[in-house]
This record gives structure tokens, C-alpha cells and sequence, in this order.
């Protein structure tokens, strides 16, 4: 086992450092814990958005922006982190400043393939109709990103009139290093155009997208099922819901139809190195998954996220049957499968909040590996039904060196082996402030697991590598 100081580790904080811990990864110059920009409200856990929970006077709760507290970190992680910046931008540029966010929205959908729009700090509040406020990137290679690098610093606010801030119907589209918040339905919205092609090679890094009325990133094919979206990546992003924004999810569909990211039929996706919070509603219905790839999804690696107070956490499939992609290699002919394959390792999951649910649930999930993950649900998380849940006929999984409260296996067929229940946050550094980092006494935990090969490292990129692996996301 190798032992390394706390400080050289990236907690799961529960407080409003969070996102910048996370991009603090590997940079000794950058300190997580230092304070935030004054003006943030203090640590109500709330999400720090200035105005939405009612520490900005004589501002409009729809139209205040956000504090850095609240949104994904800027400035400097180490190039060795997987958190560091986008390369600079290559061929067509365009350069925007909030004064022509009226003008964006026309800008973006006329763009020519590879153009990248660099937006100066400042919030964005689109005017007009729904097609003249909504900014549609229709065009292969298009980059929409901050200027300075600073996602707290660009905000593309839809006030909760907008119902879909960006959308995206084009292949190797990159969103980085902005904010995107207030949407009526969705923040982002990744689909194909009905007769066209597929979408490959959508990619968010370093973004934010805070109170989003239904789900934040919404991806799904088009009408017809004839294309898809396949190869995409999240990667170094905050998805957040606060207290101020709850109010505004849609209720109409299911009493609390909301999530952060909602996946259709897609293949080939990465979501790693993000932070998702508190995405429920309180006694209104349950939310759907912080993470959720189904009707058909395939192969989705989901590593090293944190979760933290969300009803769900990350689904695979939902549902015993009903519609769901098919391929041409048909891998189980005759069976109904949510989703195919997929490895979820290395997430972290804290729960606090009576409304969590399930942290991992897998239905109709085939060949789907969960390895290496840390589910801590408290004495507050009083609604909690599972830490990870197999479920339907159809469902084989492998569930193994995990550290959980409770693991299920409703029907289907679960390899479940050298995983720690009944887990405490007397197994972690410091459970009470978020950090998650098995406790040099977590002996129930520590070498106590059995090597992976899908799973060789932990989750601050630490090889598995001095004996037995140690159960869970950490390994000390």
C-alpha cells in the first residue's frame, strides 16, 4: 500500500470548494481550500449562485449570475492533470463580447465548419423568439469556448425563457470552459437531424451547467432511430442544481423531470473527472440520474466523478423492456438489453439528503463491469433503497472491490465478490467534510480487494500496483 499525505489528495468536499479542488489536480500552486471570491454567500451549500439564493438585492433570481464559487474552477491545472486546458484554437476565430449576445445565436448557425467562437468574459442573454434566442451549432467542427479559460467568467444565461440554450446537431463539436444555466428543459442539447447523418465526437471539458429545468445534457437520435450519437466525452465539468433553481424543474412529466446527463441509444461515450450535485427535489417526485445511458447505450465508461446529494446516481439501462437500439452485429439476438457493456470505476458517491434513492442501478445491463466504486449514504440519506442494484432477467453484471451500504440483485445475474456493505464514514479521512479517502485505519477496506485489469488505477490516477488493491475509489 503506499502512503501519501492527505494534502496530496483531491477530497469529494462537500463544501463549495469542490469543483476547484477538482481542477486543482496535480498543481501544487493551486489551493483548493483557499476562500472564495467574496460576495458568494458563505458555505449555505447552496451552490453559491449570487442573487438565485437571495444574497444579491435588487437583482432578479432568473437573472443573477453565478459566483466562481458555484462554478467549475479556473486558472492553471498542471498539463498532467486531466483537468488541463484545451490546447489554443486552431483556423477560424471569431472573437464575441456579451454586447453581441443578441447577434450570437445567428453568428453560431451560420458558422462555417471548424470555426471556433472565443467569448470575452461576461453573461450572455440572448433576446428574441425561442429560434432567435437558442444558439444552434449545425456545423462540423464548430468550438464554442471562454476566451480566458474562466468557466465562471462566461455565462450563457437562458433566464428560464430560453428552452434550450445550446443545441447541437453537428459532429466534433466542442463546448469548453463556459457556463450554460436557467434553461427551461435543457442546458445542451446533443441530437441528429431528422434524415441525417450520425453525430460522432461531441466534446465538454471544463464546463458548468447549473439549474437546468429538465435534464442539464440531453442526448438522443433522431425521430426515425436512423441516426445516432456516438463517441462522445464529458470530461472536467460541474453539473449542479441549487436550492434557488428547484423551483424550476419540470414538474408537468413525472412530478421531477430533471437529471444531469440523459443519454438515448448512444455508443462509445466517455464521462469522466466530473462533479454532479444535488440534483433531486425535495418530497416532489424522484429525479432521474446524475449520469444515465440507456435504450440501447453501449460501451460507456463512466470513471472518476464525484456525486454528491443527487437522487441517482448513475443508471445503465431503465426498465424491463421497450424501445432500444439495435446493432448490426447484434450481440444477443432475441433479448431486450438497456444497455450493452460499459465500465463504471472509480466514482465516488456521497449521499446526505432524505431524497437519494439508488446509487448505481444496472437493468437489463449485459456484461456491465462496477468496479472500484465508494458509495457512502448517511444516516440523512433516509429514503436510501440501494448502493448498487442489478436488476431484470436480462442483466448480468460484475460487481466487485466496491465499497457500499447495501448491494441488491433483484433478478438477472450478479458476479458480486469482494465488495465491503454496511460502509461508515469511519472508513474515510474526513466523510463529514466530503473527503472520501480511506482512513489509514479502514482495515475492512485496505488490501482487501482482488487486481482488476480494467481498473489498474485509482481515482487520483494512483496505480493499484503494492499487493492486493484496496476496496473502493481509493486506493492509500
Amino acid at each position: 500500500m503506499t502512503l501519501h499525505r492527505t494534502a496530496d489528495r483531491i477530497p469529494v468536499f462537500s463544501s463549495r470548494t469542490a469543483l476547484r479542488a477538482l481542477l486543482c489536480l496535480g498543481l501544487a500552486a493551486c489551493d483548493p481550500s483557499s476562500p472564495t471570491p467574496s460576495g458568494d454567500g458563505g458555505g449555505t451549500g447552496d451552490g453559491g449562485l449570487a442573487g438565485l439564493d437571495g444574497s444579491t438585492s435588487g437583482e432578479d433570481a432568473a437573472t443573477a449570475s453565478p459566483t466562481d464559487a458555484s462554478m467549475p474552477p479556473d486558472g492553471g491545472p498542471s498539463m498532467s492533470s486531466p483537468c488541463a486546458p484545451l490546447p489554443p484554437p486552431t483556423g477560424t476565430v471569431v472573437n464575441v463580447d456579451p454586447s453581441m449576445a443578441t447577434e450570437l445565436p445567428a453568428l453560431v448557425a451560420a458558422a462555417s465548419p471548424g470555426t471556433t467562437f472565443l467569448l470575452a468574459d461576461g453573461t450572455y442573454r440572448m433576446t428574441g423568439s425561442e429560434s432567435q434566442r437558442r444558439i444552434q451549432i449545425l456545423a462540423d467542427g464548430v468550438t464554442l469556448r471562454s476566451a480566458s479559460g474562466r468557466a465562471t467568467q462566461v455565462i450563457l444565461d437562458g433566464e428560464y425563457t430560453t428552452a434550450e440554450v445550446v443545441s447541437v446537431q453537428a459532429s466534433n463539436v466542442t463546448l469548453a470552459e463556459l457556463t450554460v444555466m436557467h434553461a427551461v428543459d435543457h442546458c445542451v442539447h446533443v441530437t441528429t437531424r431528422e434524415g441525417g447523418a450520425d453525430v460522432t465526437g461531441f466534446t465538454m471539458h471544463g464546463a458548468g451547467l447549473i439549474d437546468c429545468g429538465e435534464q442539464f445534457l440531453k442526448v438522443n437520435p433522431n425521430g426515425a432511430r436512423s441516426a445516432f450519437v456516438d463517441r462522445g466525452t464529458v470530461s472536467c465539468s460541474h453539473f449542479e442544481l441549487t436550492d434557488a433553481g428547484r423551483p424550476n424543474v419540470e414538474r408537468a412529466v413525472g412530478g421531477c423531470y430533471t437529471g444531469g446527463i440523459d443519454a438515448h441509444a448512444t455508443r462509445d461515450w466517455v464521462v469522466r473527472d466530473n462533479e454532479f450535485r444535488g440534483i433531486y427535489c425535495a418530497g416532489e417526485g424522484l429525479a432521474e440520474h446524475a449520469i444515465h445511458f440507456w435504450k440501447g447505450a453501449r460501451d460507456t465508461v463512466v470513471e472518476r466523478n464525484r456525486i454528491v446529494d443527487c437522487a441517482r446516481g448513475i443508471g445503465l439501462g431503465l426498465g424491463e423492456s421497450g424501445e432500444a437500439r439495435m446493432y448490426a452485429d447484434d450481440p444477443y439476438p432475441g433479448l431486450f438489453v438497456g444497455h450493452y457493456g460499459g465500465i463504471l470505476r472509480n466514482n465516488v458517491l456521497l449521499a446526505t439528503v432524505p431524497w437519494y434513492d439508488t446509487g448505481i442501478e444496472l437493468q437489463q445491463a449485459r456484461d456491465t463491469l462496477v468496479v472500484h466504486n465508494t458509495i457512502l449514504e448517511t444516516a440523512g440519506a433516509t429514503g436510501s433503497f440501494s448502493s448498487i442494484d442489478t436488476r431484470f432477467d436480462n442483466s448480468i453484471t460484475t460487481v466487485r472491490n466496491n465499497i457500499t451500504r447495501r448491494i441488491t440483485v433483484r433478478s438477472g445475474t450478479s458476479t458480486a465478490d469482494h465488495n465491503l456493505e454496511g460502509a461508515t464514514a469511519s472508513l474515510f479521512v474526513a466523510a463529514d467534510a466530503g473527503d472520501l479517502h480511506l482512513a489509514e485505519s479502514a482495515a475492512a477496506a485496505i488490501d482487501q480487494g482482488i487486481p482488476v485489469a480494467e481498473a489498474p488505477d485509482d481515482i487520483d490516477r494512483e496505480p493499484r500496483s503494492d499487493g492486493a488493491p484496496d476496496l473502493g475509489a481509493d486506493e492509500r
